[in-house]
């Protein structure tokens, strides 16, 4: 579960939302749980959200439309990520998203009632809904920019950054990453196509920075400290 001091803030570019235990707590309370099977889109376009969701375990993706009609992968849900805050603060009644299973995962989750309570009978809790409302908005934001900024080459180094930055594996001498996506999904997250996404993983494999075994992406030691070179290369910012 996401700590009481983990912001989004330093995962910059590449969105995996987390919030404050109190909220955690508050959703747990209720003991109301359901699981989503891998590749369930759980969400879909305009589907009223009825209920505040928080991960227990697995792994969530937020997509949404952007103008030009091609579907991009906003945030990336993970244990201790929690969605639907807006929507029901909010009172919107057709998000512009979709939610889909990256893993079989598990959520516990509230009514739109017993959230709209919580936050009108605990002054601490609404304070932890605004803080979690403006980290999210601000991340969005952030992932939306830097989709016009980056090109598709850059976008896939900073996932790759920021896939590495959590909680891996040591094995055999590699870093394996707690999480795996295949080029496809990959694709998905960061606006691309699965041919640009495998041609240049191809090349970093080369490169000798990554392995990937079974969909499992694997990271040299010294993998984001041989990065800042690339990420100098490209000009990238913020990195």
């Amino acid at each position: 579960m996401a700590k009481d001091d983990d912001t989004l803030s330093h995962l910059s570019n590449y969105p995996w939302l987390n919030t404050r235990r109190r909220i955690i707590d508050y959703i747990k309370k209720f003991n109301q749980r359901m699981v989503v099977k891998k590749g369930q889109v759980f969400l879909e376009y305009g589907e009223e959200l009825t209920n505040v969701y928080c991960l227990e375990d697995g792994l969530l993706g937020i997509r949404s439309l952007g103008l030009n009609g091609k579907q991009r992968t906003l945030g990336i849900l993970r244990p201790g990520g929690i969605y639907g805050i807006i929507d029901v603060v909010m009172g919107f009644e057709s998000p512009q998203y979709e939610v889909n299973a990256y893993q079989d995962t598990t959520l516990f989750y509230i009514s739109k009632k017993q959230t709209l309570e919580g936050i009108i009978c605990d002054p601490m809790l609404a304070f932890a809904y605004m803080e979690c409302l403006c980290d999210i908005i601000a991340v969005l934001n952030d992932s939306v920019e830097s989709s016009s900024f980056y090109s598709p080459k850059q976008q896939l180094l900073l996932f790759l950054r920021n896939l590495c930055k959590l909680n891996h594996i040591e094995d055999y001498g590699w870093y394996r990453a707690q999480y795996s996506f295949s080029h496809q999904e990959i694709a998905d997250i960061i606006g691309s196509t699965r041919e640009n996404v495998t041609m240049h993983l191809n090349n970093l494999k080369k490169s000798g920075l990554i392995k990937i075994t079974r969909r499992q992406i694997y990271f040299c030691k010294d993998f984001e400290t041989r990065i800042q070179s690339e990420f100098r290369h490209y000009g990238l910012r913020n990195c």
